[in-house]
This record gives C-alpha cells, sequence and structure tokens, in this order.
C-alpha cells in the first residue's frame, strides 16, 4: 500500500502554474479571441462577466479542497456529499473536458508551429496538424510518466517563458495601437442574444479549468493552504491575461478585418499577418504562445484527468489496473497511458471548434455537479474540518448552478449531444460495472492521510510567498482593467 501512493510535493507556485497553465492556451489563442471578430472591444464585457461568475465556485472548490485534499477533487466531493452515481458522472466529464483542453491545445500549437516557421521561409503546410498535435502529446506523456515534480518543474518553466515573452511583445506593440479601433464594433448592433451566448460560451471557456490544482490535493505540500491561495490568485491571473492579450488584438486589428479574426483557428498570428505585422511581431508571439502558453496547457492537460482516472480505479469506479502507481517515478502511468489514447481520438477529429464546445459543456455539468457535492457536504458532515470556508457558500452554489444551466442552453447542439451521451454511457457503465462491487466507504482520515500543519518558519514563508503572488495579481487585474479607459480618455 505504501508503494501505490502519492507524494505531496507540490507548492503554491505549481499550484498556480498548473491551475493557470490549464486555462490560459487554447481558449484565449483560439475560439475565445476569435470572437472579437464578431463583438470587437465589446470582448472585455464578455470576459468580465466571465471572471464574475467564475469567483464564486474558485471559492467553493478551495472550501472544499482544503477540507478534502485528495487526488480526484470533484469525484471526491461528489461521492460524499452526494453518491457514486453523481461521482462517477462528474468524474467522467472531467477527464473529456480536461482531455479536450489539452487536445485542443496540441492542434493550436500545430497551427501557431506552422505559422512560426513561415516567418523563416518553411512551409509544412503539407504536414497534417494531427501529426504534430499526437508527437507532441507522445511527448508530455513521457514527461507525466516521469513523475509529477518533473511535470511540476517544467511546467513553472513553461509559464514564465509565456510571460517573459508575452511582456516583451506587449513593450514592442505599444506603439503600434490604434485607440481609434476601441470607438466600436465590427456591425451596427451586437448580434443577436442567442448568438452572444454562443459567443460567451467560448468567452467564459478561456476561464475553465480553473480547479485544476484541486485534481492534484493528494500531491500538494500544506493542501489547507495552498489550494485556496492557488485558486484565489488563478482565477484573477487568468481574467488580467484575458484582458491584455484581448485588448493589443483590438488596438492592432481594424474592423475590415474582424471577418479574418471570426474564422481563425490562429486569431493572433492572423490577424498580425492581416495587418501587415510580419516578422519579428509574428516570431516573438507564435514563440511565446506555442512554447509557453500551449505547452504550458498540455501538460495539466495530462496530469489532472490522470488523476481522476486514478482515483476512480482504485475506488472501483473504473478498472482496478487503472490505479497502478509506478514504483520509481511514484505516477499513475496506466492512467496517464489512457489519458494519451484519449488525446489521440479528440486530436482525429481535427476540429477545436468541437473539442471547445464539448469541453465546456463538460466542464460545466461537473462543476454544477461541484456546487450541489458542496451542498451535499455541509449537510452530511457539518463537523468536517473546513481551514477555509467560502463566503456564503450555499448561496453561491445555488445562482452558479442557475448560471450555468442557462448559459447551456445556448451551447452547440452537436456538442450537447456529445454531453448527453457521455452522460448515458456513464450512468449505464456505472450500473452494469460499478453498481455490484461492494463499495466501502473510508473515513475522512483514511483517505487523506495526515495533513501535516507547516511549522512557524514554514508557514512565515508560506505567507510571503502569497503576500507576494497577491501583490503581483492586484497590480495585474488593476492594469489589465485600466488600459480599457485609455481609449475612452482620447
Amino acid at each position: 500500500m505504501k508503494e501505490n501512493k502519492l507524494v505531496r510535493v507540490l507548492g503554491l507556485k505549481e499550484s498556480i502554474s498548473m491551475t493557470i497553465g490549464t486555462v490560459v492556451g487554447v481558449g484565449l489563442f483560439t475560439c475565445g479571441s476569435a470572437q472579437i471578430g464578431l463583438v470587437g472591444s465589446w470582448i472585455i464585457g464578455f470576459t468580465f462577466i466571465a471572471l464574475l461568475i467564475s469567483i464564486w465556485p474558485c471559492l467553493i472548490y478551495g472550501e472544499m479542497s482544503a477540507a478534502l485534499p485528495c487526488a480526484g477533487g470533484t469525484y471526491n466531493y461528489a461521492k460524499r456529499g452526494l453518491n457514486r452515481v453523481w461521482a462517477n458522472m462528474a468524474g467522467w466529464h472531467y477527464i473529456i473536458s480536461v482531455v479536450a483542453i489539452g487536445a485542443g491545445e496540441t492542434l493550436a500549437f500545430a497551427n501557431y508551429f506552422k505559422i512560426l516557421l513561415e516567418q523563416f521561409n518553411l512551409n509544412i503546410a503539407w504536414l497534417d496538424s494531427r501529426v504534430i498535435a499526437i508527437a507532441l502529446v507522445a511527448v508530455f506523456l513521457i514527461l507525466n510518466y516521469r513523475g509529477i515534480e518533473q511535470s511540476g518543474k517544467a511546467q513553472i518553466a513553461f509559464m514564465f517563458f509565456f510571460w517573459g515573452c508575452s511582456v516583451c511583445w506587449f513593450l514592442y506593440m505599444i506603439p503600434k495601437i490604434h485607440i481609434e479601433y476601441f470607438g466600436g464594433i465590427a456591425m451596427n448592433s451586437l448580434p443577436p442574444f442567442n448568438e452572444m451566448m454562443y459567443i460567451f460560451g467560448l468567452v467564459w471557456w478561456c476561464y475553465t479549468g480553473f480547479e485544476t490544482c484541486v485534481s492534484m490535493g493528494a500531491e500538494t505540500k500544506y493542501p489547507q493552504f495552498t489550494l485556496p491561495r492557488a485558486l484565489k490568485i488563478s482565477v484573477f491571473l487568468v481574467f488580467a491575461l484575458n484582458a491584455l492579450f484581448q485588448w493589443f488584438l483590438v488596438g492592432l486589428v481594424p474592423k475590415k478585418f474582424y471577418g479574418v479574426l471570426a474564422v481563425a483557428d490562429a486569431p493572433y498570428a492572423e490577424g498580425l499577418k492581416a495587418v501587415g505585422l510580419v516578422g519579428f511581431p509574428i516570431i516573438l508571439l507564435c514563440i511565446g504562445i506555442a512554447f509557453g502558453g500551449d505547452l504550458s496547457t498540455i501538460n495539466p492537460g495530462i496530469a489532472a484527468p490522470a488523476r481522476y482516472i486514478y482515483t476512480m480505479a482504485e475506488d472501483g469506479a473504473l478498472p482496478s489496473f487503472l490505479s497502478k502507481i509506478h514504483p520509481k517515478f511514484k505516477t499513475p502511468y496506466v492512467a496517464i497511458t489512457g489519458v494519451g489514447l484519449i488525446n489521440f481520438i479528440l486530436i482525429a477529429t481535427g476540429s477545436i471548434n468541437y473539442i471547445a464546445s464539448v469541453s465546456l459543456i463538460s466542464l460545466a455539468i461537473c462543476y454544477m455537479i461541484g456546487c450541489l457535492s458542496y451542498i451535499g457536504l455541509r449537510r452530511s458532515y457539518p463537523d468536517m474540518k473546513r481551514p477555509y470556508k467560502a463566503p456564503l457558500g450555499v448561496l453561491g452554489c445555488l445562482v452558479t448552478i442557475v448560471i450555468y444551466c442557462f448559459m447551456l442552453l445556448f451551447a452547440d447542439k452537436v456538442a450537447l449531444l456529445t454531453a448527453g451521451i457521455i452522460t448515458i454511457v456513464c450512468i449505464v457503465f456505472y450500473y452494469a460495472y460499478t453498481h455490484n462491487k461492494g463499495h466501502q466507504m473510508l473515513s475522512i482520515e483514511e483517505e487523506i492521510g495526515d495533513i501535516e500543519e507547516p511549522d512557524v518558519l514554514t508557514k512565515e514563508k508560506m505567507d510571503r510567498e502569497y503576500n507576494i503572488w497577491k501583490i503581483i495579481t492586484i497590480i495585474v487585474t488593476i492594469v489589465a482593467l485600466g488600459i480599457y479607459i485609455i481609449p475612452m480618455l482620447f
């Protein structure tokens, strides 16, 4: 049993990097920013509303993750707060959704990588993007196979490389911004309400995955502090990065090229090409997006769902061989391989928009089950130790469920059908396979093990690190909102 156990090695910066890496990538640099072609500078309104409806769920997950720091996040919360049927449904939808994010990211990498090579007069348009995507997944399967600590270090490197390239690109592009481009949108009026809600769903997708660090709760040091803090920091950093990049795209591309943005698989690169900003601007942008943003999403896109598969297999919800831990690297290597196979299937579709729609619907379902689980945990375990408590948590759950249900009414119908099929298959599988197994609910103490309390010096160090992250987050959030005021002043 000791061999078949995950180890706690992830700190605050790894948790934040894993979370932001999952979220900031394929959504922002593909489907999310492509919506600028339909709503222009109004994109900031969509992005800000998406932030508002994401804050409460983040705090709710912060409470649950601090109390139940296990691998598998929502699956474990639903298992205790609701029942195993709901838990299995949450697990399946989460796995499909986050794997879809990773699969979409590999396709996004392939598109930006091709455009990058074009700037060096190397044309590989003949090479199917799916081939590049599959090769990339294979590389990250090996990285995740060799240990969460290695994966965590790589994630920090990817994220800081991305932020460094982003700052350099922002500074270089500021003189090329046209304030007059913020004066309206591409048409005389906003799109019809149904279309606006569909657009909003794709913008909200740029926030999905905000609880990635929760799925690796069993590998997080001092999770009672680290996880709630990582969630609170991450959601605002995600907003800031989305808002900053969208501001530049609006300020660089005039309305006459919005049609190009609306259908682009790589809207930033296609937008720069449309206005003649080729060469260094595209090279720097594509290097940052492809080798920073994209890689930082693919990595947790494999690590997080593998922990769900591992937990579900250990719990009897999936075949037990999927819960095997590598004796040397301490990773759920069979589950990681399974994630790779699902990636290959999704990549084969070749459609980022379809993958995006499936992902946002499945994660919305997972989050709604998470909110129901929160209410159930409050009722079933009123005395459970909760190191962090979300403000007005029950009300937040109800509001979140209503908003997400309303949003899904306007989602892509084919993707909704896919989500419905996944749900039916999940329920059938549960009653055909899982239901007949003799499940024994471990006590909370047995499941999470001993959670070490930091000593005074360690706690002071953790608090200093958190305060630094908090100050940085406040500054970049204010800047991201403030730059949208500049066009109003001129």
